[in-house]
């Protein structure tokens, strides 16, 4: 499956950067197979610069990042397999180990061979805690997923007010 695309592309990055760490120029290096399937070995250069790698909460294992080469018109979804103090030490700027979806894997590699340089977002949201819950919730149908309604479609709660 190819990278999935945002509806509103400028509105949804917009929503996402206050929060997020956003990381420039970032470039595939290598890639192994491990326990966990591919993973990726990227480099890239933190925004603002200036990071204390030792002391930092950025960029732990298990964060949900968005990667984007068009202006996050489509996003890919990666987390952060393998974080070392020697790597994001690099003299020639920091690497980072992440894995892709499986279904990512292929736009992920195309888009580097084409030369794209991407950009990648950090969730201030700790991914890896809540990932067993969002992957049960991706297997209840519609259906059966209490509120549908309201979590699926967006429809308003009772009194015609937005659910908040």
């Amino acid at each position: 499956a190819p990278a999935v695309p945002a509806p509103d592309a400028s509105a949804a990055a917009a929503e996402f950067i206050p929060a997020a760490n956003v990381y420039d120029g970032v470039e595939l290096l290598s890639l192994k197979c491990g326990a966990r399937g591919v993973v990726y070995r990227v480099t890239f250069s933190a925004r603002g610069g200036g990071v204390d790698w030792a002391c930092s909460k950025r960029l732990l294992f298990g964060s949900l990042l968005a990667l984007s080469s068009d202006g996050f018109a489509t996003i890919l979804w990666a987390t952060v397999a393998h974080r070392s103090l020697d790597l994001l030490r690099a003299a020639d700027g920091p690497r980072l180990d992440v894995a892709l979806s499986e279904a990512q894997h292929r736009s992920f590699q195309l888009a580097q061979s084409r030369g794209a340089r991407f950009q990648m977002l950090e969730s201030p949201v700790f991914f890896d805690a809540t990932r067993h819950t969002l992957t049960a919730l991706q297997r209840i149908s519609a259906e059966r997923l209490p509120f549908s309604q309201t979590l699926l479609a967006f429809a308003p709660g009772p009194g015609g007010e937005a659910p908040k």
